[in-house]
């Protein structure tokens, strides 16, 4: 569809995303992936347990979308995360630790 334009000709919502959320989407994307295959999940099912679509899990798992708030937890949930790892969905990604 067509995107609406703002002053200065940018696409409407499009923002400068920093390199480091990309590497952030990046590196949570990739323990996404990983934690869905131990608990040998497809990406359908993961998204039909959160209500979105395989798709939109491929795109979280390529570190394209980040993931919003709101699907944090039915994510946790459908990936078996238990509730004191958490921060293992939405710890800060430094990318000088060499993580």
């Amino acid at each position: 569809g067509k995107q609406m334009i703002k002053k200065g000709g940018r696409p409407f919502g499009s923002t400068n995303t920093l390199p480091e959320d990309i590497e952030r989407r990046k590196f949570l994307g990739r323990k996404i992936k990983r934690r869905r295959r131990q608990i040998k999940k497809t990406q359908t099912d993961i998204g039909v347990a959160i209500g979105v679509t395989f798709q939109q899990i491929q795109k979280y798992e390529k570190g394209v979308n980040s993931i919003s708030i709101f699907r944090l937890e039915p994510l946790r949930i459908a990936l078996h995360i238990p509730i004191h790892k958490t921060g293992y969905l939405i710890n800060k990604y430094n990318p000088k630790c060499g993580v």
